[in-house]
């Protein structure tokens, strides 16, 4: 709460357990239209994009053909998908990052960025149409979990104690854990 009003901030998305028939469809169809768009991006595509981009950020001065045709090679050979060169709300929220025609660094910033939230969409849509989150499977106590007790040295291990042992005085005598201890403090 802030100043006695509740603020909902977004969170990790968490897949519902049960998901409607209907909206599993849904899901499957927005997937079938999704993995059409996995394809590397053409170059007509990727040169078409860049010069409305060019257009976009610099108006009147358009930056030299080299920069323009560099940033589509750039494009072809980092793979990017077809799907985001073909969606206008794509091509809005990276316009909207730069005033000037951006270098290759920002530019395959912005890219990457449009990549990731393509994958999540991917991700949550193949959850949805499989029919929500599997059933949580109980996790095996790892090891560091269990407690520790009394373990059982290697027969090699016992020869090394045992030779330690003897070149340094002994073994030390057994402590009984269980008993309260008694400390003298100094007392009299």
């Amino acid at each position: 709460m802030i100043d006695g009003v509740y603020v909902l901030r977004p969170g990790a998305w968490k897949p519902p357990a049960i998901v409607a028939p209907d909206v599993r469809r849904e899901a499957a169809d927005a997937l079938a239209a999704l993995r059409s768009g996995t394809a590397p991006v053409s170059h007509d595509d990727a040169k078409r994009w860049v010069a409305h981009l060019a257009n976009r950020c610099n108006g009147s001065q358009l930056p030299p053909e080299t920069k323009l045709m560099g940033a589509v090679s750039d494009i072809l050979n980092n793979g990017y998908p077809s799907a985001l060169f073909t969606d206008p709300a794509v091509f809005d929220r990276v316009a909207r990052k730069f005033r000037f025609w951006p270098g290759w660094a920002e530019l395959s910033e912005a890219l990457d960025a449009e990549r990731t939230r393509l994958r999540d969409a991917w991700g949550r849509l193949s959850v949805l149409a499989k029919g929500g989150a599997p059933a949580p499977q109980r996790r095996r106590a790892a090891p560091e979990d269990e407690p520790a007790g009394p373990r059982a040295m290697s027969e090699a291990t016992e020869k090394l104690m045992a030779d330690f042992w003897a070149r340094n005085g002994g073994r030390p005598a057994q402590r009984n854990m269980g008993a309260p201890a008694v400390m003298n403090r100094g007392e009299g």
